[in-house]
C-alpha cells in the first residue's frame, strides 16, 4: 500500500484553516487506503510536477483536491497542495 507525506501543513492550516487541513488529511488517508496504485492525471501540460486528484471525504460535498507529486521514494509519495475544485 502506498503512503504519502504532505508538505507545508503548517502553511496550509495558516492560510486555509485547521478544518480545511483536517479534511485534506482525512481525504488523503482514505484515498491512499482505497487505491493501492496511484494514478496521475493526464492532460496537464506546463505543470512543474505530475498531479493527482483526491476526492474530498467531507460529507455532502463533491469537491476534489489537486496535489502535486513532487517525488516518489519507494512507496512514499511526497505531495504538495495545489488547489481544490468544485
Amino acid at each position: 500500500m502506498a503512503r504519502y507525506a504532505l508538505r507545508n501543513q503548517k502553511k496550509i492550516a495558516e492560510s486555509l484553516g485547521e478544518n480545511f487541513l483536517k479534511w485534506l488529511l482525512k481525504s488523503l488517508d482514505q484515498h491512499f487506503a482505497n487505491h493501492p496504485e496511484i494514478n496521475y492525471e493526464s492532460g496537464y501540460t506546463n505543470q512543474p510536477y505530475p498531479v493527482i486528484h483526491v476526492k474530498n471525504a467531507q460529507p455532502k460535498t463533491d469537491s476534489i483536491f489537486e496535489l502535486y507529486v513532487t517525488k516518489v521514494v519507494f512507496d512514499v509519495y511526497n505531495l504538495a497542495y495545489k488547489s481544490c475544485m468544485g
